[in-house]
């Protein structure tokens, strides 16, 4: 049943810890084409597909003008909606 929560659902279980979302986001913003991050749990996420369907997300990390400070939290708020597969 947790494979259909999202990020933010499975954080709020204990199953996901805020570091890890931390480090998601970080990793997103170090390399928007890194591959799946892997949480301890099990569960894997396509950072850069998770933003591409976030529309605020999408639109704003897209902008040229935008620093990483500005990305975050949108970039944040994409993990957090996102459904992770579970391993």
């Amino acid at each position: 049943m947790t494979e259909k929560l999202t990020i933010a659902a499975l954080r709020d279980l204990k199953l996901i810890s805020e570091e890890e979302v931390g480090a998601a986001v970080e990793a997103f913003l170090a390399n928007p084409l890194a591959p799946h991050f892997v949480f301890k749990e099990g569960y894997r996420l396509d950072l850069g597909k998770a933003v591409r369907r976030h529309p605020g997300a999408d639109d704003f990390v897209n902008r040229g003008n935008a620093g990483p400070l500005m990305k975050r939290p949108f970039v944040l708020a994409a993990i957090l909606q996102a459904r992770p597969l579970r391993e």
